[in-house]
């Protein structure tokens, strides 16, 4: 009886999981990766994709679970801060942004991993001057 619980708990983490990551994944965050036309499908890029695949896992994971520790912790900012939603915005594009999916191109150094979110830069060069 006990390990029919301990494996239903752990099938409920995991769909939790996964779920956290289509819900909480910022928008553009899980980039589809286009094979080029030198790429052929060679053994190296096959290779490339299972190590994506199973670095993915630990990796997003831990992302996972630290972007909803952020989400967690950005909106008690936003309550102790007096509603302050700047306060709250900062952990959560910190936490929550970011890179989700391993890909090989982030394996190959052609895309960098961002564990940390950055905000997303104005259109066309044009700051937010509404703070000032």
């Amino acid at each position: 009886m006990r390990t029919a619980t301990a494996s239903m708990k752990s099938t409920v983490m995991m769909v939790i999981l996964a779920l956290f990551t289509f819900v909480l994944a910022p928008n553009g965050s899980a980039q589809s990766v286009q094979p080029s036309q030198e790429d052929g499908g060679t053994a190296s890029e096959a290779g490339l994709g299972a190590a994506s695949l199973f670095l993915t896992l630990p990796y997003g994971v831990t992302k996972v679970t630290f972007a909803a520790a952020g989400v967690i912790v950005g909106g008690l900012a936003y309550l102790f801060s007096g509603f302050d939603e700047a306060t709250a915005k900062r952990i959560w594009t910190t936490s929550a942004y970011g890179t989700y999916i391993l890909t090989p191109g982030h394996l190959k150094g052609d895309q960098p991993i961002r564990f940390l979110g950055v905000e997303d830069e104005p259109v066309n060069g044009q700051a937010d001057n509404s703070s000032h």
